[in-house]
């Protein structure tokens, strides 16, 4: 037999708006917006645990544009999306018998 335990990390990442989370039913779509060490913005959409580049740009605002599309998209087929402005994460340890 083995326990599984839950430890959640104190820590809370402040993440700003650069993250949009889409629920439909009991599917999630994540947008997110990355930037490179050469300063570039990456547009990032999240479908089934595969992240897929979406569009990219020299400045901030045309990665906001590209992920603002697309979530208007998603709510305009019923998705309901929301800025997440903070994450915590947890790990799993397992117990030895």
């Amino acid at each position: 037999m083995t326990a599984v335990l839950f430890f959640s990390s104190p820590a809370w990442s402040e993440i700003g708006d650069s993250l949009v989370l889409c629920k439909h039913n009991k599917t999630v779509r994540t947008l997110r917006i990355e930037m490179d060490a050469d300063k570039k913005c990456r547009a990032i959409y999240t479908k089934q645990g595969v992240d897929q580049t979406i569009g990219s740009g020299q400045y901030l605002n045309s990665c906001e544009e590209i992920v603002g599309g697309v979530r208007k998209n998603l709510e305009e087929a019923k998705w309901n999306c929301r800025e997440v402005k903070e994450a915590r994460s947890s790990s799993v340890n397992p117990l030895a018998e």
